[in-house]
């Protein structure tokens, strides 16, 4: 697979939230199950005490509400939220207009939210960090990111002085090193080291050998859970989707006092996340992305600017620059340069 850096003329947003909203009748029949329609015609209630009365796990019912508060289903207060008039006619068993059976017709028993009921319940199977370390997940990323996501990050970085005379980059958590390879053909200089899981690294060798500048880059197998290491020297430091699982200001200051431990002074990092704060259909994809997250186990699929902001400045970093999401593609990334000014 060759990285192709032409940048596509329509917008695959249009196809991705449509695509999103294939997922609505489990997760509207998960709420039907759980209570939540039926508890809350009753009164209006918080996330907390929604949850309480469910017997539910709170934070995957908070992201459940918030994807119901987004179709208007729901209506919210401050932190209270109660039913709209369409959801309590149709969709409480009290009411004679009741659509329940209807809409569990469309319901299907595969896919990330098939047991989207008994997640709520509190069963939420341990993350699997493995889920994506095979062929097929590793090309469907890849070829994902070709969509648009891959171009907007590129044409930001190459533009960065830091880039341009960077030698030396990590790739965290990189896959195949798709990001790496469209680096590489803007920086001649430059040579890409990515850490992955073993099993991704072993893929990625085979699946790339036949690339341009597969001689200028390194792969190397790393597990963060064991406290593996990432390297150091490094003049370029690149994290796309990976710093979510690092939820709390505590969590991420600690793993960017490692990243600013393995970047020299005056080194450029720059971090490619979703940092929430979308409109329209984007923002209700994004709730249900945030949903079949949390329903995997996984913390959050959204790292917040200010979070992100406060921890860099925090661990050694200033901010060079940002790159507002891109209403374009699949899923709008805040992309953040930030050049390393101290050790910590």
């Amino acid at each position: 697979m060759t990285t192709n850096t032409a940048t596509p003329k329509t917008a695959y947003s249009e196809i991705n939230n449509l695509v999103y909203r294939s997922y609505l009748p489990n997760i509207i029949s998960a709420a039907i199950d759980i209570g939540v329609f039926d508890e809350l015609r009753y009164k209006p209630m918080s996330c907390a005490q929604i949850t309480d009365v469910c017997g539910a796990d709170e934070r995957i019912m908070d992201a459940l509400l918030e994807v119901l508060l987004a179709l208007t289903y729901l209506e919210k207060d401050k932190s209270i939220y109660k039913l709209s008039p369409l959801a309590d006619e149709f969709l409480t068993q009290a009411s004679e207009f009741n659509q329940l059976g209807a809409i569990k017709q469309f319901t299907t028993h595969n896919g990330p939210l098939a047991n989207l009921t008994e997640a709520l319940k509190g069963n939420i199977v341990d993350f699997d960090q493995h889920a994506w370390s095979n062929e097929s997940a590793m090309r469907g990323i890849e070829q994902g990111t070709k969509a648009g996501a891959l171009q907007n990050v590129l044409a930001f970085v190459k533009e960065i002085p830091e880039f341009k005379r960077a030698k030396k980059m990590c790739d965290f958590a990189g896959n195949s090193g798709y990001y790496s390879y469209a680096f590489l053909n803007e920086n001649p200089d430059l040579h890409a080291h990515v850490y992955d899981l073993e099993q991704v690294c072993k893929i990625a060798l085979q699946i790339k050998k036949d690339e341009k500048n597969y001689n200028r880059v390194s792969y190397h197998s790393f597990d963060l859970i064991k406290g593996d290491d990432f390297g150091c020297d490094y003049d370029f430091f690149f994290s796309s989707h990976f710093l979510y699982k690092y939820d709390t200001p505590e969590s991420l200051a600690c793993i960017l006092k490692r990243i600013n431990k393995s970047m020299k002074i005056g080194a450029l990092f720059v971090s490619n996340h979703i940092s929430g704060g979308m409109k329209g259909d984007h923002h209700l994809t994004l709730c249900i992305v945030e949903l079949i997250t949390r329903s995997m186990g996984f913390p959050t699929h959204c790292l917040k600017e200010d979070m992100l902001r406060k921890a860099l400045l925090d661990t050694g970093f200033e901010i060079i620059s940002t790159k507002a999401p891109n209403y374009r593609l699949a899923y709008p990334e805040l992309i953040l340069a930030a050049r390393k000014i101290q050790d910590v």
